[in-house]
């Protein structure tokens, strides 16, 4: 049996344990971020991990699903159309260093949402033999709170939220709910009847932000969304996936106007900026400026989404799609 060490306000946690319910795989979801055996195993300080054995661990979400899908290849994640299968790791890897802006934004932004999320986390920090001693519990777990809101809005700028990027990325934000409102008003997910690995990338992100306050206020004026979120919480074979011919009027959108005038080019500015040493980088965004730190993982990030592009079997066939909404110019050759 597999452990899952992650937590609920984790959305690539959530990510990792929707897909694992999915495949129908037997694992033990840990919540627990004092354990020994998360520390013993953990190469890196961040959840999720799924430990495999006692001599295999793995931490990073999409490696996660990429090795379990090897090993247990029926119930597939992948399309039969394989250029959606590209497609759906574009989106996936949107939603991971993308969307990831939204949750962070409207979790650690906002004074209510900040204040039940702290609360969240500390609740799952605090030693066991506390939680029984009511005063006691209630004085940690205030002073712990306190300590974790105040390093999560440390790191805002980190996910390029401030008063200056706030507009952007909250429009991203509508934007986004809006075509996948619309999309999922003809299908039960992203390409079709069965979930797709973009659609567990999504899904972490989204369900995060809709568990929360100010996002979720949103989200709930878009009944398909929601129903789409409820369902990724068990997802269930529906039906049959669907070729590109089939999606592309609702999806296109979204490469074109989150992926390929947002995403890609925020990250290929990013992947510029590192190469060229600068510690802070701006783009111009939607006819906005839009400032951040410069992020090394997210380059590694978009140097294996340029492999995988460039490696990809059937490369030839996706270009016509990858250039129409504009994608095409950001996946060149790896340097």
């Amino acid at each position: 049996m597999y452990k899952l060490f992650g937590l609920d306000l984790s959305p690539y946690s959530i990510k990792v344990k929707s897909y694992l319910k999915f495949k129908k795989l037997k694992f033990k979801w840990i919540t627990n971020p004092n354990s020994k055996e998360l520390q013993k195993h953990a190469k890196l300080p961040i959840i999720p991990l799924l430990l495999i054995d006692e001599n295999q661990s793995l931490q990073d979400s999409t490696k996660i699903i990429e090795t379990i899908e090897a090993t247990h290849p029926l119930q597939s994640i992948y399309p039969e159309d394989s250029r959606l299968i590209f497609i759906a790791a574009l989106i996936e890897e949107y939603a991971d260093e993308w969307s990831s802006k939204h949750l962070y934004h409207y979790r650690w932004s906002y004074e209510a949402d900040r204040n039940l999320s702290s609360k969240r986390l500390a609740a799952v920090n605090i030693p066991i033999h506390i939680k029984y001693l009511p005063i006691i519990s209630s004085l940690a777990l205030e002073d712990k709170a306190n300590k974790i809101k105040e390093r999560q809005i440390s790191k805002l700028s980190a996910f390029g939220s401030n008063d200056e990027n706030k507009e952007m990325i909250e429009k991203s934000f509508k934007r986004l709910i809006d075509l996948l409102e619309n999309h999922l008003s003809k299908f039960s997910y992203l390409f079709g009847g069965r979930p797709s690995i973009a659609d567990f990338g999504l899904w972490g992100q989204l369900y995060g932000c809709w568990i929360d306050i100010t996002a979720r206020n949103f989200i709930n004026q878009r009944p398909n969304l929601v129903n789409w979120l409820r369902r990724m919480e068990n997802p269930k074979i529906e039906g049959d996936f669907v070729g590109w011919s089939d999606v592309h009027l609702t999806i296109e959108p979204i490469l074109e106007k989150e992926i390929a005038n947002l995403f890609l080019s925020w990250t290929n500015a990013n992947h510029e900026a590192l190469n060229n040493n600068k510690k802070v980088f701006s783009i111009n965004l939607d006819n906005q400026l839009f400032t951040q730190k410069t992020q090394n993982n997210h380059s590694k990030s978009f140097k294996e989404l340029r492999l995988k592009y460039n490696e990809f079997p059937v490369k030839e066939s996706i270009k016509p799609i990858l250039s129409n909404c504009g994608c095409l110019k950001f996946l060149g050759e790896t340097k």
